[in-house]
C-alpha cells in the first residue's frame, strides 16, 4: 500500500493508480514524495533520469503498469529517487510518469542545467503552474 495515500482514499491496492490517474484528469498532473506520497507545491520540477520514464496514450492507462512503474521507481535507492511526477502532454493526449528532481526556486538556474545535462525540453514551476524551455 502506498502509505499518504491510505489517509485519502480507500484502502485497496489497486485504488492507487486509479487516482493517480484523477489525478493527472482533474489538475493536468501531480508531483509527489516517492515514499511518503505528500503532495509537493514549490521548486522547479525537472525529469533528471529520462530512461526511467513511462509514457503511453491517456486512453491506454493500464493500472498494473502504473503500479509496477511506481513499485520499480521506490525499489531504487533513496539517493536516486525522492519524487514522481506524472503530466498530461494534452497536444499528444499522452500520459508522462517521471522521476523528477524538484530544485528550490531560488535555484531555478540549476534547475535548467540538470535539465540541459538530461536532455529535457522544459522544466516546471511547482508554485507557478508553467512550464518553461531549457535553453
Amino acid at each position: 500500500m502506498w502509505p499518504a495515500l491510505a489517509r485519502f482514499f480507500d484502502a485497496s491496492p489497486h485504488s492507487h493508480p486509479r487516482r493517480l490517474r484523477e489525478l493527472i484528469d482533474r489538475h493536468g498532473g501531480f508531483t509527489m514524495r516517492l515514499r511518503s506520497y505528500e503532495p509537493v507545491a514549490s521548486g522547479i520540477c525537472v525529469c533528471t533520469q529520462p530512461s526511467r520514464s513511462i509514457s503511453f496514450p491517456r486512453d491506454q492507462w493500464d493500472d498494473e503498469i502504473v503500479d509496477g512503474w511506481v513499485m520499480a521507481a521506490a525499489s531504487r535507492p533513496l539517493w536516486r529517487a525522492t519524487t514522481i511526477g506524472g503530466w498530461l502532454d494534452r497536444t499528444s493526449d499522452t500520459v508522462w510518469l517521471d522521476l523528477v528532481r524538484v530544485v528550490p526556486t531560488p535555484l531555478r538556474q540549476l534547475a535548467f542545467l540538470l535539465g540541459r545535462a538530461a536532455r529535457q525540453h522544459c522544466v516546471f514551476d511547482l508554485e507557478r503552474g508553467q512550464t518553461f524551455l531549457v535553453r
